[in-house]
């Protein structure tokens, strides 16, 4: 079977074992009782397309290098296995171009080919090598918790390269996407949000009486808010703005790690991972 099939294969399986369980309630409950660990598999694709030659050793080298490595939920409920799949997809399956999502990396592969053949076209001397490598892996695998991490580390033609990663989590039982919401007390929203930010500034060295705006950030209304590209893990909450999401892509991205046990008074009782 091939990589980008199985993407859609999961998702189809899902959708199909959803009325299966939909109709043994007692199976179902049996099954989320007995589930104490997520089982995934690795998947990879690795295209070239030959005919170019590197700039610095004048070698042959691929005009258009692919890598893809993701992971496929093979034991776990309905719900995860369609939530994974779905952000291998969001992920894996990003359009190089302005076109639709491919419907598998095998779509991918011919829409990276052709677009390169269409600049080679267009400027015939054209030989700059592209290279598109993606991945998804797990960060943590627990009875209450899936976090996933899908990097995309690329180069295809564009101003410059894309450095992009993006977190997932889920509830193990129900797929749930966890975010904020999900783990911080309402109550504590703001002083969570707070401590988010302190970091934040110092992260990316602002002091502590500027305002965002003036030091280039781009919140909505010049307020800091979190963002939903949140890893969640039992050591640590992990929160990343990709280059160009509230500030010019210059700054690059920006990473921000609490630690589980610093706000442990903040999050709802709930939230055990």
């Amino acid at each position: 079977m091939t990589a980008g099939r199985a993407v859609l294969l999961v998702a189809a399986l899902a959708a199909s074992g959803a009325g299966c369980l939909r109709q043994r309630p007692d199976a179902a409950a049996a099954a989320r009782a007995a589930l104490t660990s997520v089982a995934y598999v690795r998947r990879s694709f690795q295209s070239s397309l030959a005919g170019c030659t590197d700039p610095a050793s004048h070698a042959p080298t691929p005009c258009v290098r692919i890598d893809v490595e993701y992971v496929e939920a093979t034991r776990a409920t309905v719900e995860l296995a369609r939530a994974v799949a779905g952000f291998v997809a969001e992920t894996v399956l990003r359009p190089a171009g302005d076109g639709p999502p491919p419907s598998s990396v095998e779509a991918l592969r011919d829409e990276l080919y052709d677009r390169y053949r269409e600049r080679q076209q267009a400027f015939p001397d054209y030989r700059v090598p592209w290279q598109l490598q993606r991945a998804v892996t797990v960060a943590c695998n627990t009875p209450r918790v899936q976090g996933l991490v899908a990097s995309d580390r690329s180069f295809t033609g564009g101003a410059s390269e894309i450095d992009r990663v993006d977190y997932r989590s889920f509830d193990t039982l129900s797929g749930a996407r966890l975010g904020v919401d999900a783990i911080v007390a309402p109550e504590q929203r703001s002083a969570f949000s707070d401590e988010v930010e302190r970091r934040f500034r110092e992260a990316r060295r602002i002091a502590p009486g500027q305002s965002l705006t003036a030091a280039g950030f781009t919140f909505p209304g010049g307020r800091f808010a979190t963002t939903d590209n949140l890893l969640v893990c039992p050591d640590a909450l992990t929160f990343r703005w990709n280059p160009g999401e509230v500030a010019p892509g210059i700054f690059g991205p920006t990473e921000v790690v609490v630690p589980r046990a610093e706000v442990e008074g903040l999050l709802r009782a709930s939230a055990s991972l």
